[in-house]
């Protein structure tokens, strides 16, 4: 009998040693690597193989596109219309224009480019020009009517 037990726990203790489970930590150091693998953009410094790349180079800015209910980080030069830059020290991120009716925006307040059929004055977009402001040579942005008279040319100072 003792024999017996004695082999149950040397086949036990020898199948411990040899076994296949991995520690947590290996299997979160698989997914986040330095090295970039084939599926990671150009210009990725860390990358992830379900999330694509963390954190691209110096200078490049980096973009997470949706794709069902994961974010993927692409690198680029340059943020995509409908985006302005944010540059930081740690990271360049590119962040959606949020400003209504706006197609491309310079920063957080500030639009560019209004979607087609309305007017930009002073950054924001509008369906008409307000009050005081007219668009001219056919473009959409709104630019003051102020109306001055000309007159006789007058001596220069106080009368």
């Amino acid at each position: 009998m003792q024999l017996g037990l004695m082999a149950v726990l040397i086949f036990l203790s020898s199948a411990e040693n040899g076994s296949t489970t991995r520690d947590p930590k290996d299997r979160r150091q698989r997914r986040i690597s330095t090295e970039v693998p084939p599926s990671c953009s150009r210009g990725c410094e860390l990358c992830s193989q379900y999330n694509g790349c963390l954190k691209c180079l110096p200078k490049l800015f980096i973009l997470l596109e949706r794709n069902d209910i994961r974010e993927i980080g692409v690198c680029l030069s340059s943020c995509p219309e409908g985006y302005f830059g944010v540059r930081n020290p740690d990271m360049n991120k590119c962040t959606r224009c949020r400003i209504e009716n706006c197609e491309a925006c310079f920063s957080k307040g500030f639009c560019t480019k209004c979607k087609e059929g309305l007017y930009s004055l002073r950054g924001r977009c509008y369906n008409s020009c307000p009050k005081g402001f007219s668009t001219t040579n056919g473009t959409t942005e709104c630019i003051s009517t102020v109306q001055c008279e000309l007159g006789e040319w007058g001596p220069w100072g106080p009368a």
